[in-house]
C-alpha cells in the first residue's frame, strides 16, 4: 500500500477560551467540504456573526465536558448536549453565535463548514439537529462506529456528505473506502495507528481518494473522525465567513449582513471572531 498523501494542520488559538487544529487545504481533495476544526472551547468567544453559502455544522465528542448553546437570527436559541449534532445552513444568510453551556468547562468537538451546491447558495436558511441516540451505529471485531451525518442517518442533506466516528481497539484494524465517485479525509482524534507506511498521531489527517481501500491498525486506542462526499468541482470565492459562488454573490452577502437581510442577534459580552475565519 502506498503511502496516503497527509492534509496540512493548522493550529490556532484565542486567548485561554479557545485552541483548535484546522484543515482547509488543498480545497480540491476536501470537497464538498471547505474546513473542519477539531476544537476545545472553555469560553464565549466569538460574537454574533453571519455565514453564507454554505452549511456551518456543530459536532460534540461524546467526552466533551459540557453542552453548547447555538442561538440564530431565525429566532432560535438550541441546546447541543455531548454527542449531538448542529447543522445550521446558511444559504442566502444568517446570523449565529455558539458558546459553552458552562463557561469554564471544555466543550470538545469538530466546527465543520460544508459548501452548498451553487443552486442552493441563495436559498432561504434552515436549522437542523439530531441528538446522539438518533444516530446510527455498528460495529465489528475490535471496532464502533457512529453515523453522524450522511448515511443511514435521518438528516435530510441536499448533497451527499458523510461523518462517521470510529473507535478501534489498540492491536485492532479496520478498512474504509469512499463510495464510488465520492472522496474524503480522516484525522486523528486522539491515539495512534498506521495506514500504511504513515504513522498515526493526534493532530494527523490524510486523504482518501475516490474507492481507494485503506487499513487503519490502531497500536492504542483510537478515534477517527471519518469525512466522505461526492465531490462539487465548482467555483467557490471565499470571503470570511461568505462562500459564494462569484465576486458579484460575496459584494451582494455584504450587502446584505450590512443592510440587515441576514437577521439581527444581539450581542453579548464577547471577543469578535478572526476575519479571516469561517467560524
Amino acid at each position: 500500500m502506498s503511502t496516503p498523501r497527509l492534509l496540512p494542520a493548522q493550529p490556532h488559538r484565542i486567548g485561554v477560551g479557545f485552541q483548535a487544529t484546522g484543515w482547509r487545504e488543498p480545497l480540491a481533495l476536501l470537497d464538498p467540504f471547505i474546513q473542519v476544526d477539531h476544537f476545545r472551547l472553555r469560553e464565549p468567544v466569538f460574537a454574533p456573526h453571519p455565514h453564507a453559502g454554505l452549511s456551518t455544522v456543530t459536532y460534540l465528542f461524546d467526552d466533551s465536558a459540557t453542552g453548547m448553546v447555538s442561538r440564530d437570527s431565525l429566532g432560535g436559541t438550541h441546546p447541543i448536549a455531548p454527542g449531538g449534532l448542529h447543522w445550521t445552513l446558511a444559504g442566502r444568510g444568517v446570523m449565529h453565535d455558539e458558546f459553552p453551556a458552562q463557561p469554564g468547562r471544555e466543550a470538545h468537538g469538530l466546527q465543520i463548514f460544508v459548501n452548498l451546491p451553487a443552486d442552493q447558495k441563495l436559498r432561504a436558511p434552515e436549522v437542523l439537529q439530531l441528538a446522539a441516540a438518533q444516530m446510527p451505529r455498528r460495529q465489528g471485531d475490535g471496532w464502533r462506529a457512529v453515523q453522524v451525518f450522511g448515511g443511514a442517518a435521518p438528516l435530510p442533506l441536499c448533497w451527499p456528505a458523510a461523518l462517521v466516528i470510529v473507535d478501534i481497539d489498540a492491536g485492532a484494524h479496520v478498512d474504509t473506502a469512499p463510495a464510488v465517485g465520492e472522496q474524503g479525509f480522516a484525522l486523528v482524534v486522539h491515539g495512534e495507528g498506521r495506514v500504511g507506511a504513515l504513522a498515526l498521531a493526534p493532530g494527523c489527517a490524510w486523504h482518501l481518494p475516490d474507492h481507494a481501500a485503506m487499513r487503519v491498525q490502531a497500536t492504542q486506542a483510537l478515534r477517527l473522525a471519518c469525512f466522505s462526499g461526492r465531490p462539487l468541482r465548482e467555483p467557490l470565492v471565499r470571503h470570511g465567513p461568505f462562500a459564494m459562488s462569484d465576486e458579484s454573490q460575496v459584494v451582494a452577502a455584504l450587502q446584505r449582513f450590512h443592510s440587515g437581510g441576514m437577521g439581527r442577534l444581539a450581542p453579548r459580552n464577547t471577543r469578535t471572531a478572526p476575519e479571516d475565519s469561517l467560524s
